[in-house]
């Protein structure tokens, strides 16, 4: 599929049509109400770079086992050689619920830069400094010329961004925390394109937090088709009629069926269903960049578990 109709940021979306064992390795933890899978990207694909990327999926995001297995997969990616400097960074836009995860998540971090050493060696805290640079229509210039500023000022060993992603998928808006340690593309999921912040243009470790805020038009109208599909599907069950309420359509229509139901559109697959959307939405300025009606509660959460598992990490004695 040509990557301008991908529009989505995770991982566990974009490898679905790459050969795993060829394109990348996964590993997979169940835990209750929480599950891992982590991605070993072996050649670079769209704007997915050869590293780890780690992805938690939670129905339910009270669980305190959240912040706790996040805090030791960010733990496991940082430098433990020597002790890093680490500057978080919280990108986006402050003033936009769904692009605030970043800075929201930096109102709780625990700044440690200016304690004493002494301090920060009896309690295993790393050396922990904090920035919002904004986005480049408030400050006009590159976000990450910014975050470069400060990484040669203060000899910044490791840089923590966290950020809001795109999804293809609208269950897994607030729903699911993607953490890599090969850097971002800010804005790469919604079009806009700005310079890389990783290794190469910073000169230092980079990793980084995400978290999938806004899905695009033409990805809700491909699951709606489904869902049309798969109501028809299950309305033909006997069995099926009688239930009522909320509930989710396990009904599957026979490819005549579907296409006498949707024509030509119903014998596309997901990848050719997605283009078409993209191709007939694009050109009109219809293909519309949406969040969830639950958004200021996704953020405010999610920004506290994001803040809490950095809280907590301690370097090795």
């Amino acid at each position: 599929m040509d990557k301008r109709t991908t529009h989505s940021d995770l991982a566990n979306e974009t490898v679905e049509s790459l050969k795993e064992g060829t394109h990348y390795q996964r590993v997979i933890e169940d835990y209750d109400h929480l599950k891992i899978e982590q991605y070993q990207i072996l050649q670079p694909y769209q704007h997915f770079q050869k590293g780890n990327y780690i992805e938690f999926f939670f129905k339910d995001y009270f669980s305190p086992m959240i912040s706790q297995k996040l805090k030791e997969k960010i733990q496991f990616l940082i430098d433990q050689d020597d002790y890093p400097t680490i500057l978080v960074v919280g990108l986006g836009n402050m003033y936009l619920t769904s692009d605030a995860i970043g800075p929201r998540s930096l109102r709780d971090i625990r700044v440690t830069h200016f304690l004493d050493d002494c301090v920060r060696l009896e309690k295993h805290y790393y050396d922990i400094l904090a920035m919002i640079p904004g986005v480049m229509y408030q400050t006009g210039m590159e976000t990450v010329d910014v975050i470069r500023a400060i990484v040669d000022q203060y000899h910044i060993d490791t840089v923590i961004v966290i950020d809001a992603l795109c999804a293809s998928d609208y269950q897994k808006l607030g729903h699911v925390i993607q953490i890599n340690d090969v850097g971002i593309h800010p804005g790469s999921g919604i079009g806009n394109h700005r310079k890389a912040i990783n290794e190469e243009n910073l000169g230092c470790q980079v990793i980084a937090i995400g978290v999938p805020t806004v899905i695009y038009v033409s990805s809700l109208l491909k699951d709606t088709l489904g869902f049309i599909k798969d109501y028809f599907g299950d309305s033909l069950n006997p069995a099926s009629r009688l239930k009522i309420g909320k509930r989710k359509y396990q009904g599957k229509l026979t490819q005549k069926q579907v296409q006498s139901l949707l024509g030509y559109i119903g014998l596309l697959n997901d990848e050719e269903l997605q283009t078409l959307l993209f191709e007939v939405l694009d050109p009109i300025d219809c293909n519309y960049v949406m969040s969830d009606k639950q958004i200021d509660e996704h953020v405010e959460i999610l920004s506290a578990i994001i803040a809490k598992s950095l809280n907590d990490l301690r370097y090795k004695s």
